[in-house]
């Protein structure tokens, strides 16, 4: 009897305290005031999982050590995006081939200035103007293309070309503006473009290139005829 009194006596001893507890907190709202910061990081902890310093995962069930930053996140540069290309030459050109010839050329001109943008200089006067190393990188891309095509293919790479010409998106380069490119990069970077750039220009003239045609998007569907040396 005595043992169930007692059970009894604390029982209702403990609700009485919760109770006079959540009166004193809702008669404190009431008045205008608001719940201790205590309370509320408490609450908080535990609608959202965390316990003791712990976060909890509900879809998986793991958990993984939780600190608190002292100060601004910095992002991890491998998922920041800076080792991405800017320009996907394969996204790029399988856009253009699965597009309908009647649309083609107002989609190049909707992706002209970005085209421009990543295969030209631009800190260069004048901008634009001569193509950088993915500019160079992207006609050789685009050659292999062509010259591992079918007939019908190669067809639409031709009319691809010639919208690019009809666009301004033909941005090319000559050996006379070696110079001007080199006094303006670095002499690093200026002899992957000179090696890129002899490579180019044996890939899509094997005959010569005499008449000093440009390295562009243009060159990759250019028949030289062969340069005839007199004895």
């Amino acid at each position: 009897m005595n043992t169930r009194r007692l059970t009894k006596k604390y029982k209702y001893k403990n609700r009485n305290k919760k109770t006079r507890r959540n009166r004193k907190s809702r008669r404190r709202v009431l008045k205008g005031g608001l719940p201790s910061v205590s309370s509320v990081s408490r609450a908080s902890s535990r609608s959202s999982g965390v316990r003791r310093g712990v976060i909890v995962n509900r879809t998986s069930g793991s958990s993984s050590s939780f600190r608190p930053s002292s100060g601004s996140v910095r992002p991890d540069i491998r998922f920041a995006g800076i080792y991405k290309p800017k320009f996907n030459f394969e996204c790029f050109y399988k856009k253009l081939m699965n597009t309908p010839n009647h649309e083609l050329h107002s989609t190049l001109q909707d992706n002209k200035d970005m085209y421009i943008k990543n295969t030209t200089f631009q800190t260069f006067q004048p901008k634009g103007a001569y193509l950088n190393m993915t500019g160079l990188k992207f006609v050789n891309y685009l050659h292999g293309k062509y010259k591992n095509a079918d007939k019908q293919t190669k067809t639409k790479i031709r009319s691809i070309i010639s919208l690019f010409d009809q666009c301004n998106m033909s941005q090319g380069v000559r050996s006379t503006d070696l110079h001007s490119i080199e006094v303006q990069v670095h002499p690093t970077y200026f002899a992957c473009y000179k090696i890129l750039f002899d490579e180019l220009c044996n890939k899509l003239f094997p005959n010569g290139n005499g008449e000093s045609y440009p390295i562009s998007t243009s060159a990759t569907t250019l028949k030289v005829p062969p340069t005839i040396k007199e004895e």
